[in-house]
């Protein structure tokens, strides 16, 4: 695969934060990790977080810090004398809610949950139509927010509720930090309530860039560098380089995800002229523009189909019915499972980022539980556990106490993935998802592609 895009990327980003610093105190950390077990051994039990804090790593110095037993005293400390009468309700995807995670919080703390598994757009409806008064928390992609803060279904989380959060990572806590939207203020800014920064509007629970995934062995064969598709021209135009893949491609049926991507690919290609505002936060005629476009390519027979659900996506690639979608990482990651050859590739035009978040119910039958619960994703276990997903923590020095040194440097530095190291895949960050000022030019247009 040819990354020189990446690389060309992440350079150019130096002088905004020196990200070569940054990955090489995170190969620090590890050293000091495996000398703080060394010395943990030797003196009788000194804890890891001890040790580091007498080396001077901090999170600010160090990036990320191993080692996370403060933060699991404090949660033990949060939740103690809570009380429940029945189990707390939460409402979320699949990837989120699910009995693993309920069972291993009953573990840690005695508390009991169960959760109802919908989709984005279901779980907002059965939300804001009474689902707030059984459901304590509502677990949803960040750009959803802003609909149920207007049905006045959420109320603010308070911030000291949520102990873990001075584990962050700056991204979400530098408005400035590489990575972050310069024209919507995403993520930092969909974190709190307000100004005042002591509540949340809703506390992040696992983020990711998503990309293009592809068969390799569809490409790079033909190809005397071996080199795979690095561009979202292959969904578009159903061709790369030398290869037609006209009728092998997919692209996501989301009308706020599909205006953005696709028009990342056509003003960075020359195609349309660059936005007016932001990629993330388009006006009408630029997303009319933009489904002109994608009209034209579907009567131009480049689209396989248009793909709808998670399953539905993992069986076109598994089954090589496409050779090219933009999807989710975990998509890959199951495909791979498969014995397919897949690949997650950080294309040229950049990534979709986004950000699931929790959010407490303005009528929550349990809403400590539900805050603690929150804390407890933020905690590592939680992290860890998604991290082979290919999800990252927004909270991750936590997260590395349950990671082994290898899984480490697989899953947040990158060695071995396709994707890259997580320093590297936030410098080619195109935009994120956010709920649009023009929300309904987006569902109209989608709704004009979708029935063309």
């Amino acid at each position: 695969m040819d990354s020189k895009h990446l690389e060309k990327k992440y350079e150019s980003l130096s002088d905004r934060m020196d990200l070569h610093t940054a990955m090489a105190a995170e190969e620090k950390a590890i050293k000091r990790f495996r000398d703080a077990d060394a010395e943990a051994h030797e003196g009788g039990g000194i804890d890891r977080r001890t040790f580091l804090a007498a080396a001077g790593v901090t999170a600010a110095a160090a990036g990320t810090v191993l080692g996370a037993g403060t933060a699991k005293a404090g949660l033990a400390e949060r939740v103690a004398g809570i009380t429940q009468d029945d189990p707390m309700q939460t409402i979320g995807l699949g990837v989120s809610v699910q009995e693993r995670f309920f069972n291993r919080f009953k573990e840690d703390t005695g508390l009991d949950v169960t959760g109802t598994v919908a989709g984005l757009s279901e779980m907002i409806t059965k939300f804001i139509t009474g689902g707030n008064k059984t459901y304590s928390m509502v677990e949803t992609n960040a750009y959803r927010q802003p609909a149920l803060r207007e049905a006045e279904v959420i109320v603010p989380i308070p911030a000291e509720k949520i102990t873990n959060w001075e584990f962050a990572d700056s991204l979400y806590t530098q408005p400035g930090h590489i990575g972050a939207d310069e024209v919507t203020g995403w993520p930092s800014n969909i974190v709190y309530w307000d100004e005042n920064k002591d509540s949340f509007y809703g506390v992040p629970q696992f983020y990711n860039m998503d990309a293009l995934g592809v068969l390799p062995h569809k490409f790079a064969p033909t190809q005397p560098d071996f080199a795979i598709p690095d561009s979202l021209g292959l969904l578009y135009t159903g061709k790369w380089r030398d290869v037609d893949a006209v009728g092998k491609t997919s692209i996501q049926n989301d009308e706020l995800m599909g205006p953005p991507r696709a028009y990342s690919f056509l003003w960075k290609n020359g195609i349309m002229d660059p936005p007016k505002v932001g990629n993330s936060d388009m006006e009408p005629d630029e997303v009319a523009g933009v489904v002109d476009y994608l009209i034209a390519a579907k009567n131009d027979g480049v689209f396989r189909l248009i793909w709808n659900n998670y399953g539905e996506a993992v069986n076109l690639l598994a089954s090589e019915e496409v050779w090219g979608m933009d999807c989710w990482n975990p998509v890959v990651e199951d495909v791979k499972k498969r014995g397919i050859p897949c690949w997650y590739v950080d294309v040229f035009e950049g990534t979709a980022a986004w950000v699931h978040t929790m959010c407490l119910s303005s009528e929550a039958p349990e809403p400590e539980v539900a805050m603690a619960y929150m804390d407890w994703c933020l905690d590592g276990w939680w992290g860890s556990a998604v991290a082979p997903q290919g999800y990252y923590s927004p909270c991750p020095d936590p997260v590395l106490d349950y990671l082994t040194e290898d899984e480490y440097r697989t899953w947040y530095m990158g060695k071995g993935r396709d994707t890259g190291p997580k320093t590297r895949r936030q410098s080619n960050i195109a935009f994120w998802m956010v709920w649009p000022t023009h929300v309904t030019s987006y569902i109209k247009e989608w709704n004009r592609f979708s029935a063309a």
